[in-house]
């Protein structure tokens, strides 16, 4: 009874949530019948498909079959990316409670993926440090069968972004009120940089104005932010095909209808009142992988989250179809605090039907404005972004990430 008591408290948050501020709205907004006391305003439900587990269509966003025959450039790049990155993890690992300084800043943070010379094989760059002071870097190349470190890079309070089509990167740096952009080209082993953009902005925002440092896509027509990849986490190395296929238009969900798991609307929410059992894994690096848990421990206190307080309350509910195979996933995001009004999204939850087990992806302090009906989370300049963001989410049952595609969706 407790349960059955918890779960309306849930259906009744989110049909509030849905009916305030700052909702999270997918591309199309087909009425349909409210959803087992869960608000479902933004429920698609004009598709017919028959959609079993076992009948799914198999997503292009899943990993290929072992079986398939890998191209000796592509399993060569790959692993030697890999051994680098678990190289750097083992060392990581290594360090006791009393590491010093200067051990912690020679530690990996994080990695990026990125064709800067656009020979079809990407660089990898890897982020060394525990902060911006310490932040700096690394760039390895793929040359004639084996990785070659390049250059070392500064990585201090700086973001990398996508130079379409050409040779190139951009290192965009920001603080304090100072910016400088350089455009960083690759030939062979040598590394190019070039300035393309600088400002101080303090002046302007002295005189209370409204201002951010200047777009990447306006200093790069077509520039857009690329997202780092937690060092624990290497299925970004697996997949670049498949990010990359994203990136450049050439991968994209052609379907007209979705529909939901078992051809049911009330999939999800059945799950939600009925603390359906779900395999809880961490989107990003904040989070927590919880495994095989019942639905309700996601809203317990330091389950999710180390630091998340219990009583974690759901702002709305949405769905869209993340991995092109015309079934819906659930997201639905929670927030830390009791005030109706509070409209803050601290966390977001997928939840993903995968053969028979649901999957719960969790992220930390999503900041997405809308979401389109075939998957693509959307940030558009405001309070908190300067420029459009676009991203995505690639998952195969445990393995997941994010990543960012460009912002001309």
């Amino acid at each position: 009874m407790k349960k059955k008591i918890l779960f309306m408290a849930i259906a009744i948050a989110l049909t509030l949530s849905a009916c305030s501020g700052n909702v999270i709205t997918t591309d199309q907004n087909t009425d349909s019948e409210a959803v087992a006391s869960v608000s479902t305003e933004e429920t698609k439900t004009d598709s017919t498909l028959d959609n079993t587990a076992e009948e799914q269509k198999t997503s292009s966003e899943v990993a290929t079959d072992a079986s398939t025959e890998e191209p000796s450039f592509e399993a060569g790049y790959k692993q030697a990316y890999k051994e680098i990155i678990e190289a750097d993890c083992e060392k990581k690992a290594s360090l006791t409670e009393e590491a010093s300084y200067d051990e912690l800043a020679e530690c990996i943070d994080c990695y990026w993926l990125y064709d800067i010379d656009k020979d079809n094989v990407p660089e990898l760059l890897i982020r060394y440090g525990d902060c911006e002071a310490a932040y700096h870097g690394k760039l390895y190349s793929f040359i004639n069968g084996e990785a070659k470190f390049i250059d070392d890079l500064s990585m201090g309070h700086t973001g990398f972004y996508a130079v379409p089509d050409e040779n190139g990167i951009l290192s965009y740096w920001g603080h304090m009120g100072y910016a400088e952009c350089w455009k960083l080209t690759l030939n062979g082993t040598v590394l190019s940089s070039e300035e393309l953009y600088s400002e101080d902005i303090n002046e302007k925002m002295q005189a209370g104005e409204d201002v951010w440092y200047k777009a990447s896509n306006e200093i790069v027509p077509g520039a857009y932010y690329l997202d780092s990849y937690d060092y624990n986490n290497t299925y970004p190395i697996e997949m670049y095909e498949t990010i990359t296929a994203y990136a450049n238009g050439k991968e994209k969900s052609d379907l007209e209808n979705y529909s939901f798991p078992d051809n049911n609307p009330d999939y999800y929410t059945d799950i939600m009142q009925k603390d359906v059992m779900v395999n809880a894994v961490a989107l990003d690096q904040f989070m927590n992988t919880l495994g095989e848990v019942p639905f309700s421990k996601l809203f317990e206190e330091k389950q999710i989250y180390d630091y998340a307080p219990g009583g974690l309350t759901p702002l709305k509910i949405t769905y869209a179809d993340l991995n092109a195979d015309g079934i819906y996933e659930c997201i639905f995001y929670l927030n830390e605090g009791n005030n109706p009004e509070d409209q803050y999204m601290d966390y977001r939850v997928i939840l993903s039907l995968q053969s028979d087990t649901v999957y719960a992806y969790l992220n930390f302090c999503p900041y997405e404005t809308s979401i389109t009906e075939d998957g693509y989370f959307i940030t558009e300049p405001e309070e908190y972004a300067s420029e459009r963001y676009v991203k995505r989410v690639l998952y195969d049952r445990e393995k997941c990430f994010i990543y960012s595609v460009p912002s001309e969706v």
